[in-house]
């Protein structure tokens, strides 16, 4: 009986599985990654909003984003960043979307 065949055709079966799963990890890395970097990008938004600096300079300084700003009752600001990822596994673009979409959005007192 040849085992070697036998581990051969075993691997060869298994082997597209794992690649998929590495690229899931991979996706959700990048995702999570770019989603922790908006979150830190939206504190220095905040900051800025609250120095006073106009919400042009905002977005010119940040021109990779999606950047928009939303008054309420003239009391508060909801700033909303946003920005796409790739998606590379395939399948999971069929799910998420070939682009996901990773919004943050802080709300800020006018006060």
């Amino acid at each position: 009986m040849n085992r070697k065949g036998q581990a051969l055709v075993e691997f060869v079966l298994i082997l597209p599985i794992f690649i998929m799963i590495l690229f899931v990890i991979y996706d959700f890395g990048n995702i999570f990654s770019n989603k922790s970097k908006l979150e830190n990008i939206s504190s220095d938004i905040v900051d800025m909003y609250n120095n006073n600096i106009t919400k042009v300079e905002i977005i010119r300084e940040y021109s990779n984003l999606d950047i928009t700003f939303d008054d309420y009752k003239d009391k508060y600001t909801k700033i909303i960043v946003k920005k796409n990822v790739d998606i590379l596994t395939p399948g999971l673009d069929r799910i998420l979307g070939k682009k996901y979409e990773i919004v943050v959005e802080r709300i800020v007192s006018n006060a």
